[in-house]
């Protein structure tokens, strides 16, 4: 962790006025990065987890150059970009569409290929010259250590990992599914291995592509049992973070039309009473296109619509519980912090 605080922070973020039509219904305070990161229509923001003080957001290339993750400094208003590279140096060129952190773990999705991991211990702040390295900014590399590509049992359909979390602490390790009319029910089993992380995966899906939501133990970076089906999410997830005793996710709608989050409703909702009376709610039973409630986020999901910024990308939790996100477009990049 000391090494991320290590990181010289040599760009200036710039606090942003909320603009809902931009933002989304539900921001409650914004963040600009600079004039070049804003514009550039080579990389493009996607994930998002806080690692203790710092919030880590990761980019890639449509150049085909890597991915990277930018270390960010809210308070100061500073940030770095750091790129990824391969176990063998080269750059990772991932999509790098969801991040998760644990104890010095980063977990980065690389969609059809599964996630790598990486560690702190091997991000590297030692500065490049540019001269060796054109292709590269100068200042610290982060290498990872190892490509995962866990399957859903039974299923010959590979799992896209287009976004990750980590379920909360106490979460089972294994599910009972019921069904009823166009709804599935998750009955909350005791963990097999209490003390392992269970990240959280989903699909980004649209189109009759599988939206599938699934959870993994990972112990020291390792997985160490069998990917397990939660259930199918809406079209269009972006996003998932944990959320009371479900899950919330977010949803996008292109390039000029603010997105959705859907979350659980109940009386184990009240926090969000705010964000959910600001935003317009509907049932996901009653939203068509398709959209079926994934029992992670509980038979009486809601809808909130034109919540999310315009372009929104992955969801975290920061330590007191407050709601984060990142959006992706030229022009409209922004982190987001939603009420909830």
């Amino acid at each position: 962790m000391s090494s991320l605080l290590d990181v010289p922070l040599t760009r200036r973020m710039h606090r942003l006025p909320v603009v809902r039509l931009v933002h989304g219904r539900a921001a409650q305070r914004a963040w600009s990065w600079d004039l070049r990161d804003q514009l550039t229509r080579e990389w493009w923001p996607q994930g998002i987890t806080w690692a203790g003080e710092r919030l880590l957001v990761s980019w890639y290339s449509r150049r085909g150059v890597g991915s990277r993750v930018s270390v960010v400094d809210l308070v100061a208003r500073r940030y770095a970009h750091v790129p990824l590279l391969t176990p063998d140096g080269e750059p990772l060129r991932v999509h790098a569409g969801g991040l998760a952190w644990d104890d010095g773990w980063l977990y980065v999705a690389a969609t059809a290929r599964g996630f790598w991991a990486l560690h702190v211990d091997d991000l590297d702040l030692a500065v490049e010259e540019v001269a060796q390295q054109p292709s590269r900014d100068p200042g610290p590399t982060w290498r990872a250590r190892t490509l995962h590509r866990p399957a859903l049992p039974g299923s010959d359909q590979p799992f896209r990992w287009s976004f990750l979390d980590l379920a909360p602490a106490g979460w089972s390790s294994s599910v009972e599914t019921t069904s009823a009319p166009a709804v599935e029910g998750v009955a909350q089993q005791p963990s097999r291995n209490p003390g392992a992380t269970q990240l959280l995966a989903g699909e980004y899906g649209r189109g009759g592509k599988s939206t599938r939501l699934a959870r993994l133990e990972i112990s020291d970076g390792q997985p160490s049992g069998d990917l397990e089906l939660l259930g199918e999410g809406p079209a269009g997830m972006q996003g998932v973070t944990r959320y009371a005793d479900g899950l919330v996710v977010s949803t996008s709608a292109g390039p000029w039309t603010r997105g959705d989050v859907h979350m659980p409703a109940g009386r184990s909702t009240r926090g969000a009473d705010e964000l959910l009376v600001e935003s317009g709610i509907q049932r996901l039973a009653e939203q068509g296109h398709g959209a079926t409630p994934a029992p992670a986020t509980g038979p009486e999901s809601r809808r909130s619509r034109r919540a999310a910024p315009v372009g929104v990308e992955d969801l975290t939790r920061d330590a007191l519980g407050r709601l984060w996100t990142v959006s992706e477009h030229p022009g409209r990049r922004a982190i987001v912090q939603l009420k909830g």
